[in-house]
């Protein structure tokens, strides 16, 4: 059964990468299993069987919901991108007090403040920049200079989806590389989807060791750190606000998004 529930974890992992500004780190802190995640992917080498165990459905979790929802998630954004951003908002919005209170499982220290501030300064610079991607040539065949591009991109795309509050596929629309990546998963392309995955790994790998560390060595300016890019994250998906139906949808959407995220982040004992 738990592995079961972690698969759909990691769909819902999956499906938020796919969606520029929306973190996949983010939706694991919702989901409460960001602190697992990163150490079970630091220390894959340590207790690898273990560790497998709990990584492989979070992570054939995740490829089903990309490869399944790309195109559906596409067709939301273009069609009701306002309910579906404030879905996620609510998502976002209702894991805040779980964050709040690991970040205070210790004695609060005034100096905890600083990175939350520098992380949510940086979250609103991020949502005020616009995305450059609006002329980028799409990649459909695989050369030595593309596969550099590509693998780095991987290698960019995934540190950025690890850290909760920043956006992969937002990274990729700024160094435009979003429209061919997304391109490449609807339909399918291994020979570029090759890079992107090796890229992928590289990255998992090196940023979630430097987050464990952080995690284990100074908890609570790092929940603090992770509080500022949570909150932060919202400005970078919010879609802007009309009173109409798709309005009353949204705010709907919004309402089940907090709702689902207070069960779902909640501890099971």
């Amino acid at each position: 059964m738990e592995n079961l529930i972690n698969f759909f974890k990691g769909m819902v992992i999956g499906i938020a990468n796919i969606i520029p500004g929306v973190s996949g780190g983010t939706m694991a802190v919702v989901l409460n299993i960001y602190d697992k995640l990163i150490s079970s992917v630091s220390g894959i080498l340590r207790d690898w069987k273990k560790n497998l165990i709990f990584l492989l459905p979070i992570g054939i979790g995740a490829g089903t919901g990309i490869v399944l929802f790309s195109k559906l998630i596409k067709t939301l954004l273009e069609n009701k991108p306002i309910p579906t951003n404030f879905f996620f908002i609510g998502l976002i919005l209702g894991s805040i007090p779980m964050i709040r209170k690991k970040a205070l499982e210790s004695k609060f220290k005034a100096s905890s403040i600083i990175p939350f501030a520098i992380t949510f300064g940086v979250l609103i610079a991020l949502a005020v920049i616009m995305p450059p991607e609006t002329n980028a040539t799409i990649i459909r065949n695989l050369t030595v200079n593309s596969f550099i591009q590509l693998l780095l991109a991987g290698i960019i795309g995934a540190s950025a989806m690890v850290v909760p509050g920043i956006s992969g596929s937002f990274i990729l629309l700024l160094i435009g590389l979003y429209t061919t990546a997304i391109t490449a998963v609807a339909e399918f392309n291994i020979p570029l989807l090759i890079p992107i995955a090796l890229g992928a790994i590289i990255g998992l790998i090196f940023t979630t060791k430097v987050i464990d560390k952080l995690l284990r060595r100074f908890p609570q300016p790092t929940y603090f750190a992770i509080l500022g890019l949570v909150i932060g994250s919202v400005f970078s998906i919010y879609p802007g606000f009309t009173l109409n139906m798709d309005g009353i949808i949204a705010i709907v959407a919004m309402i089940v998004g907090i709702i689902l995220a207070y069960f779902l982040g909640s501890d099971k004992k």
